[in-house]
């Protein structure tokens, strides 16, 4: 193929910038500044979308945490959330103490607890009823007639209660005997090999599992977290969430303060929500119809759907044919989140667009038809968004 020649000329050097907020306690005179993270609407035919950035898995004091709930509450406000989710293990009772602050600040709270399987898998569930009452939380048993309650009763009693369950941090798989295992905090050698135990999978046939984790931001070690494309995160999570279809998130998992947790050198993660209506009936809704991407480590992670509804309200790329053959692509990025086009099949290196930047890149053989690829748009653990393009003649 004949070598093209190409130029790209960046019209705008805007940069989305996201320090550290100054997160003060209750009291404290110092101003408590919020950084906000700004999306366009987001089209998708005659349906429009507001993007909320949420948190649904967080600790306070009512369990392993180091802050208490109105600190919680503050803390994300401060690193731009929109919606958030207090998940403590084994309680709730966070949620009542957690919700005139939320108000006040106008934050969406949505009530949360974490639980699972004795000393297993760990699942997070989220809107369920004020008065269900749970039962061996965290210890579920994997058989009846124990002591300890059936999994299966009391997923379903949960679930009964409108509860929405996710899978967090899918730490569980085959060990290096092929036995299976639970991977905590140091990592198993040889590494875990990633699979869903029978549990997982009845809650997948039963229609009880309703969302995956595939970015657990404070993990930075152990936990079944794979390094893959420079960050840490559960890609095989995402291929079963396509396989399954199951609802994407990337939550905190937060204990101690967000800037002293895991990965802070990294931008907090965020679980990207595309609501109808910004309120805690509109979060949830979204949530059960599996209308979310992840954001974290520079990508935007989701069911391929939803990623390219996400890619293609924040993007817009015009290409026309010009004199003698030539032609030239206009890629703007609408949104406050870095994308990464590559053009396929040109001689061109990878267009990188930060916040609101566009790019025109001249082609001297402009072809019928353009491929871009949004490598940092995934939609499998090994492959990314291709969009396709029209020549304008």
């Amino acid at each position: 193929m004949k070598k093209l020649v190409a130029a790209i000329t960046l019209l705008s050097l805007a940069r989305l910038v996201l320090p550290v907020p100054c997160v003060a306690a209750a009291g404290d005179p110092t101003p408590l500044v919020r950084t906000a993270t700004v999306f366009p609407e987001i089209l998708d035919g005659p349906q429009r979308y507001s993007v909320l950035r949420g948190d649904f898995h967080i600790h306070t004091l009512h369990s392993d945490g180091k802050l208490t709930p109105a600190e919680r509450v503050r803390e994300a406000w401060a690193y731009g959330y929109d919606v958030i989710a207090i998940t403590d293990h084994r309680n709730f009772e966070a949620y009542a103490e957690a919700l005139p602050v939320a108000e006040e600040f106008g934050l969406i709270l949505i009530r949360g607890m974490e639980t699972g399987l004795h000393e297993m898998e760990h699942l997070v569930t989220l809107d369920f009823a004020d008065d269900y009452v749970p039962r061996d939380p965290h210890s579920w048993a994997e058989s009846e007639g124990g002591p300890r309650v059936y999994y299966r009763q009391q997923w379903r009693k949960l679930t009964d209660a409108r509860g929405f369950v996710l899978y967090a941090h899918p730490h569980v798989g085959f060990n290096g005997a092929g036995a299976w295992a639970a991977e905590t905090g140091d990592p198993l050698d040889p590494p875990l090999r990633h699979g869903l135990r029978e549990p997982i999978r009845w809650g997948l046939a039963e229609g009880l599992l309703h969302g995956i984790e595939v970015r657990n931001h404070t993990t930075d070690r152990g936990w079944g977290v794979v390094k893959n494309r420079g960050t840490l995160w559960f890609p095989m999570a995402l291929d079963w969430a396509e396989q399954y279809g199951l609802t994407v998130f990337a939550n905190s998992d937060v204990h101690p303060a967000r800037a002293e947790a895991g990965n802070a050198h990294e931008p907090q993660s965020a679980t990207l929500l595309l609501v109808r209506q910004r309120s805690r009936e509109g979060a949830m809704e979204a949530l059960r119809a599996g209308r979310t991407v992840a954001h974290f480590g520079g990508m935007l992670c989701g069911r391929r759907e939803m990623v390219a509804t996400v890619v293609k309200g924040l993007t817009r790329v015009d290409f026309r044919s010009g004199p003698n053959g030539a032609g030239r692509v206009r890629i703007e990025n609408l949104g406050p989140l870095a994308l990464t086009a590559e053009l396929k099949g040109l001689d061109l290196k990878p267009v990188v667009l930060d916040a609101h930047q566009t790019a025109l890149v001249e082609l001297a053989n402009a072809p019928d038809e353009l491929s871009i690829a949004w490598t940092n748009a995934v939609i499998r653990s090994t492959e990314s968004l291709v969009t396709i393009h029209r020549c304008l003649r």
